[in-house]
């Protein structure tokens, strides 16, 4: 595997054909290499693949890009994290006793 460094798209005059061309390295190796796509629509789309991805590989044994991507997990750990955040802020202002003129008993206290 070659770690993907960066995609190029160009037209080819003399083909008349649009291609990506792919800057690779790995293992001791640096390469480019091109590929022909159909149009300017599909090298966008490459490029835009590339640019989102988090980490990029050409398989020169069997011809394949590949994609990676990391997404954030936003399952039930996170609404569970939520709920403990809004008890634990409930908790703090139910500590907070507040007398009928709208001071803090703990002042009231400390001036006594």
């Amino acid at each position: 595997m070659l770690a993907i460094q960066g995609l190029k798209c160009i037209y080819d005059t003399g083909a008349r054909g649009w291609a990506i061309e792919l800057a690779l390295s790995g293992e001791g190796e640096e390469a480019v290499r091109r590929f022909d796509v159909d149009g300017p629509d599909d090298a966008e789309m490459l490029i835009e693949a590339f640019e989102d991805s988090t980490s990029s590989a050409f398989d020169p044994a069997t011809g394949e890009i590949i994609f990676a991507y990391e997404y954030a997990d936003f399952g039930a750990d996170d609404e569970e994290d939520e709920d403990e955040e809004d008890e634990d802020a409930e908790d703090d202002d139910a500590d907070e006793e507040v007398s009928e003129d709208g001071s803090d008993e703990d002042e009231k206290k400390g001036k006594q």
